[in-house]
């Protein structure tokens, strides 16, 4: 089994999970203090993404027409906020709100702890390290003219 070669795109792919890696990562540290949500959508469906406690959420929610929503980004305190049970890798969440004299809000939500994209984030840079240089000998010690 040959081993792959260090091409300029498997590079360019280790470099950018490298960046990313580093960017979710500072993201994950801020979520233990800070709950960044971004939503967009129309009035009536809605869906978002976000992080928070050190794990990232989708969302998807689903309003009565007489309910706005804010779109954008929202960020707010970490402690405040109810999260799934930790002992669960992942959590899949439907909360349904009955309101008076409008109808019910129902929200969706699957938490993903952020160890996961991390580890993932990680496999071109690994494999890249693996995979030898281009102009390297397919056969290192045959190809080695030196006599001993």
């Amino acid at each position: 089994m040959r081993r792959p070669t260090r091409t300029r795109r498997l590079s360019i792919a280790a470099l950018v999970c490298c960046a990313l890696f580093v960017v979710a990562a500072g993201v994950g540290v801020r979520s233990f203090w800070k709950q960044d949500s971004w939503i967009y959508g129309t009035d009536k469906r809605v869906v978002g993404f976000g992080s928070g406690r050190g794990r990232i959420v989708g969302l998807y929610i689903l309003a009565p027409a007489d309910i706005k929503i804010s779109h954008g980004h929202q960020s707010w305190d970490a402690t405040s906020f109810e999260f799934p049970s930790p002992m669960l890798p992942v959590a899949v969440v439907k909360q349904t709100d009955h309101l008076l004299l409008v109808g019910d809000l129902i929200q969706r939500a699957v938490w993903v702890p952020l160890w996961f994209p991390l580890l993932l984030l990680l496999i071109a840079p690994a494999r890249w390290l693996i995979a030898r240089r281009a102009n390297a000998p397919a056969f290192p010690v045959i190809a080695d003219g030196r006599q001993e």
